[in-house]
């Protein structure tokens, strides 16, 4: 909950962090899988390679173009790392917002043992949550 409400927070103050963090998530994933196609497909063609191998001139142009396209995304996935760590400290400000919020929420939800009265959903909370950091201009 209080990742979520994180990304609530960020969103709201640093609508651009928020984005790009968003987005990187998105290109890691994508370039992850990339990789994963990349290893299936050099193994696919080692396995049905026939004879020598250094003789196979397919299978030598896959190689190379396996290789060349691994750097280069290995090489994007070092940079994400990197600007994930930079997005990391910058979100990690909004944090202790973030966990007083939460801390909130789980004393709205034990305020049902009280009285049945006080149950509160998650989205309902949310709701007030996003309400009061616009009031809060």
């Amino acid at each position: 909950l209080e990742d979520q409400l994180l990304s609530v927070l960020v969103g709201f103050e640093r609508k651009e962090l928020e984005e790009q963090r968003e987005r990187l998530i998105q290109e890691t994933s994508d370039n992850k899988k990339l990789l994963k196609d990349l290893e299936d497909s050099l193994l696919r063609e080692l396995a049905t390679s026939t004879g020598n191998m250094l003789d196979n001139v397919e299978l030598v142009q896959t190689l190379e173009e396996t290789k060349s396209k691994a750097t280069e995304v290995s090489e994007k996935l070092k940079l994400a790392e990197k600007t994930a760590v930079d997005i990391d400290k910058l979100r990690d400000g909004y944090r202790p917002a973030a966990k007083r919020g939460a801390i909130l929420f789980f004393v709205l939800a034990e305020m049902a043992l009280v009285n049945t009265m006080y149950q509160y959903s998650l989205a309902s909370f949310l709701d007030v949550f996003d309400f009061s950091l616009r009031k809060s201009l």
